[in-house]
């Protein structure tokens, strides 16, 4: 979701974001480009995130701290998200799903 003018576009809110995806990227396993796709993913739920939460925390003047930690932890939950399917077994899911198919289809 783009904003309606650019002059919303928060850079400090954004800035945030990605020092804290930087933070969180020294340690974090990975080669670059996955370090470097898990921190877009960090700082763009940062940026989107950061105004919701300050606000739902009463904290509106602390969007910059906010955002640092968003930006921080957010890169670590693309970073867990993205082990979880790296660890999954696509195929054995999909037989077994398509054996739940046949299953309920034949009852």
């Amino acid at each position: 979701m783009l904003p309606d003018n650019l002059a919303d576009l928060s850079i400090a809110k954004l800035a945030s974001g990605v020092a804290g995806a930087l933070v969180s990227m020294r340690f974090l396993p990975g080669k670059w480009p996955e370090k470097l796709t898990m921190g877009a993913g960090g700082a763009a739920l940062s940026y989107v995130a950061t105004t919701p939460l300050a606000e739902w925390l009463n904290t509106p003047r602390a969007e910059g701290l906010v955002g640092f930690l968003v930006g921080v932890f957010g890169m670590a939950l693309v970073s867990k998200a993205y082990e979880v399917i790296q660890l999954l077994d696509s195929k054995q899911i999909a037989a077994d799903m398509w054996g739940w198919v046949v299953r309920k289809w034949k009852a």
